[in-house]
């Protein structure tokens, strides 16, 4: 898949691209069947958006369509890195790379139930959008290394059993 960068925000591009294909390593190929490209924009422009949303919005998909011949998705940059206050800015360029990685599982979950797989109906699309992201970033977690990955694995189980009884608390009320 071609990545292109049409992004003017002050980043390493680099090691923002290492990163995108290092997401895109455990995705299977299978999903990513049909998509020509991803795009890096400041904002998102597409028309048939709401102004409002497009300011905000951190990542669009493009179904293939009669005038275009292949799937793309697109993601700004700009709402995942926000100006403000020094430790605003901080904050969104330390979660930047996590940030990246759940837009794009959702892009190409987007991609992957609307055009490849069959038996899942619209109103089911969103559930099944976020237990996919939710499968997938786990995968990645568990496929890193490095000092941050060893010092919180130990801790994953118990980290996602109060996840689970959290939810469970919230579906309660």
């Amino acid at each position: 898949m071609k990545i292109e960068n049409r992004a003017t925000v002050n980043l390493n591009y680099q090691k923002l691209m290492a990163h995108i294909h290092s997401v895109l390593e455990i995705v299977p190929k299978e999903h990513m069947r049909g998509v020509s490209k991803l795009v890096l924009v400041d904002y998102i422009t597409d028309s048939r958006v709401d102004p409002q949303m497009r300011r905000e919005l951190p990542g669009l998909y493009h179904p293939k369509m009669p005038g275009s011949p292949q799937a793309w998705m697109e993601i700004a940059l700009k709402p995942l890195t926000p100006e403000g206050s020094f430790w605003k800015r901080l904050s969104a360029r330390l979660a930047l790379r996590a940030n990246v990685t759940a837009t794009l599982l959702s892009l190409i979950a987007q991609h992957y139930y609307l055009t490849l797989s069959h038996g899942v109906r619209k109103d089911q699309y969103e559930h099944a959008i976020r237990s996919y992201v939710d499968r997938h970033l786990s995968l990645y977690a568990r496929t890193r290394k490095g000092l941050r990955a060893w010092l919180i694995r130990p801790f994953l189980p118990w980290l996602e059993r109060l996840a689970r009884w959290l939810q469970k608390k919230q579906k309660s009320r």
